[in-house]
């Protein structure tokens, strides 16, 4: 009787289990820009400078860059970092981006060499990714901090 147990047990272990969804990973472009189209935004999906994967996002009204970090040969990379810039023409101080950073936890600000105001955000995705559900709640991190990042600045 403990043989058929044992059977029964092993029978159970390689049944296949329901599709889980994949992790959001930063290998290629792919998968973070399947994210975003599967939540209804506009991706255009294109390369940097270095020929790493770089995105192109319209998400809920918001436009931002991705860019992908720690890639070997173009590809599988470890990080991305959302990114979105505005042309303040110097309008905004050093002092209040350094306001902004001090009170802020996830992303930062900063002030580019042309006097534009920018913030962006790292994810370190590693080799495993992100759940989707986690990785939802990362962009929805990003998402409020430009809303607020642009009342701030007065955008």
């Amino acid at each position: 009787m403990n043989m058929l147990k044992a059977i029964a047990a092993s029978a159970a272990l390689m049944m296949p289990v329901a599709a889980e969804a994949q992790n959001v990973v930063a290998k290629t472009g792919d998968s973070v820009a399947s994210f975003f189209r599967d939540e209804g935004a506009q991706v255009e999906v294109t390369t940097d400078s270095v020929g790493d994967p770089n995105l192109k996002v319209e998400y809920y009204g918001n436009d931002f860059s991705v860019y992908y970090y720690g890639c070997s040969n173009n590809a599988n990379c470890s990080e991305i970092q959302f990114f979105s810039g505005y042309q303040t023409d110097g309008g905004v101080r050093l002092a209040k981006i350094n306001e902004w950073n001090n009170n802020n936890r996830f992303a930062r600000g900063y002030i580019s060499d042309e006097g534009s105001a920018r913030i962006e955000m790292d994810i370190y995705l590693g080799n495993q990714g992100m759940t989707p559900d986690d990785f939802a709640q990362a962009v929805g991190k990003w998402n409020r901090a430009m809303q607020d990042f642009e009342e701030f600045i007065g955008w």
